[in-house]
């Protein structure tokens, strides 16, 4: 009997987009989720609490400022059974491997219908003055080779060519597309080459055009090994978190919300709807909030 894959695994969900991303998929799906982060307990914790908003409703992209609080009050409980915590750290491939492990040990491989690599890092230099070695070495760590040795180490979790069964049932109830494995990496619109029209942000901007280039050379992988699987770079817009609060004010800011500027709830649901309407063709591009290509 062929196995389903039913694995969700969302790097970096302690807080933010990715610990909404890990809700929204744990409260409307039949996946199990994994859960990596540093801080495991405190991400456990976070997922579980139906207290606080998460993008559970549709039309994600309206104006509504409570987006998926009503549907999270709603809510008595999340099936914890489902959700599997473990411990990451992203700057060590060591460490990414042993998740892989882990995941591959209890779960089997073929399992991974989707991975959503979410953790990053901004320190935004004004000017070329204020570059400095080690941090831009932690940017290129965490924003493009933790992505990289991600695809690497998670990849053998694929469902392998003619093993993913058409007629199997649909665990993701519709979120994610029938019969292809999803795999998405958390980029950003200033890491678009054509874009650039400010300049500044050196290491961000050079870091997430690398990770733009390994998702797409990974994507070409993808088809030259048949594999019922797609890889996609997220613009998520401009997100009030912990990474952006010196100039968005960080979660919850009393300013008005901006064109194109989300809180991490609204954020998360907008990346649900655009994985929600992926197919294979699209193996390899680029993709903002709405669902719009961002060029290279």
């Amino acid at each position: 009997m062929v196995n389903v894959p039913n694995v969700a695994v969302i790097v970096g969900s302690s807080k933010g987009i990715g610990l909404h991303l890990a809700r929204a998929y744990l409260a409307r799906t039949d996946l199990q989720i994994i859960s990596l982060s540093r801080s495991p307990d405190s991400a456990r914790k976070a997922i579980l609490d139906t207290k606080t908003g998460s993008p559970l409703s549709t039309g994600a992209r309206s104006d509504d400022k409570k987006i998926g609080q009503d549907d999270a009050s709603k809510l008595s409980s999340f099936d914890s059974g489902r959700l599997t915590n473990l411990e990451v750290d992203v700057r060590s491939e060591d460490s990414i491997a042993e998740a892989a492990k882990s995941i591959k040990d209890k779960f089997g491989e073929g399992s991974l219908k989707l991975l959503l690599n979410v953790a990053g890092v901004l320190t935004p230099e004004k000017n070329l003055q204020q570059v400095e070695y080690e941090e831009l070495m932690n940017h290129f760590k965490i924003n493009a080779f933790f992505p990289l040795l991600s695809f690497k180490h998670f990849s053998p979790l694929l469902p392998k060519p003619g093993k993913f069964p058409e007629d199997a049932p649909c665990l993701s109830h519709g979120l994610l597309p029938r019969g292809l494995s999803v795999i998405g990496s958390l980029s950003a619109r200033v890491g678009s080459i054509t874009d650039n029209q400010r300049g500044g942000w050196y290491s961000y901007r050079a870091s997430k055009a690398a990770q733009n280039q390994f998702t797409r050379s990974f994507a070409r992988e993808l088809d030259n090994r048949n594999l019922n699987a797609a890889a996609f770079a997220l613009h998520p817009g401009t997100v009030r978190s912990e990474l952006s609060k010196d100039f968005t004010g960080g979660p919850g800011a009393s300013k008005e919300l901006g064109k194109g500027e989300f809180e991490p709830d609204q954020a998360a649901a907008n990346l649900v709807e655009v994985l929600k309407g992926v197919k294979k063709e699209d193996n390899g591009k680029f993709f903002d909030w709405a669902g719009k290509e961002v060029p290279w």
